[in-house]
């Protein structure tokens, strides 16, 4: 199998986000991000969750939340708080002072996915929650 250069490859991402039908910006789907009114997680099925989270046909641009998360990859020391709380990146891109667990996964959607949020009452959603939850359990963060 070639592989192809990281350049050739973000220009690839880059490029099918834009030309995705599906593909979205924070600005656009920002709000989607933030629970409904009423809103009430329910329980989900980690199994699935972790099948969901090395998927990358949840996104438009070939990623998947491993790409970024594999092995505890890119989570700050925060991840090991209890939610809600402060996510840099949701802080950041989207102006969010806290987050909850399925906010954030809806925000990773949005943003470095490039897709729609999941319907706030799939079991997709609910699944990924379970998972992350599971993660975060078993999460160390790096002490400085």
């Amino acid at each position: 199998m070639k592989t192809l250069p990281l350049v050739t490859l973000t220009a690839l991402c880059a490029t099918s986000v834009l030309l995705s039908p599906f593909a979205s910006a924070a600005g656009d789907d920002g709000a989607l991000t933030v629970r409904p009114a009423g809103y009430r997680p329910h329980p989900g099925d980690a199994k699935l969750g972790e099948k969901l989270f090395n998927d990358p046909r949840l996104s438009t641009n070939g990623m998947s939340c491993a790409t970024c998360h594999a092995n505890h990859a890119s989570y700050s020391a925060s991840f090991a708080q209890p939610y809600p709380h402060t996510v840099a990146m949701a802080r950041d891109q989207l102006g969010r002072k806290q987050v909850y667990l399925d906010e954030m996964i809806q925000a990773c959607m949005v943003m470095p996915m490039a897709a729609r949020p999941l319907p706030w009452n799939s079991k997709e959603l609910a699944a990924l929650v379970a998972f992350v939850e599971h993660e975060q359990k078993t999460f160390k963060p790096v002490k400085p």
